[in-house]
């Protein structure tokens, strides 16, 4: 199996991330992250490739929420005011894990 390096692993989970956010279950995200981190090169291209995805995926949906319903998202995010940041964060992190175990389970798929 062909890996990728980092821009191509950050493409791929960026796009299946986008993908997955129309279903509107944000839990389907790990997909994205798994598969980017099976593609991955090495670990550290798994580690960003993972974070970075995600964390520009739901970047790009909190942009078009706030593009589409202005005065809800900023009402939102003025009572919540470390709203956008955590979500953000956590989204990264769910994207760092995930593709932690896609990585290492292509490791171990290659193992055998």
């Amino acid at each position: 199996m062909k890996k990728l390096n980092l821009i191509q692993c950050l493409l791929v989970t960026f796009v299946i991330g986008v993908a997955l956010e129309f279903t509107r279950i944000w839990q389907l995200l790990v997909i994205a992250g798994i598969i980017g981190g099976f593609l991955a090169k090495n670990l550290k291209t798994a580690i960003f490739s993972g974070f970075f995805g995600l964390l520009f995926c739901r970047g790009i949906l909190f942009i078009a929420l706030y593009l589409k319903l202005p005065s809800s998202f900023a009402m939102a995010y003025l009572n919540l005011s470390m709203f956008l940041g955590i979500g953000l964060i956590l989204a990264g992190l769910l994207g760092l894990f995930s593709a932690l175990i896609g990585y290492f389970s292509a490791a171990l798929i290659e193992k055998r």
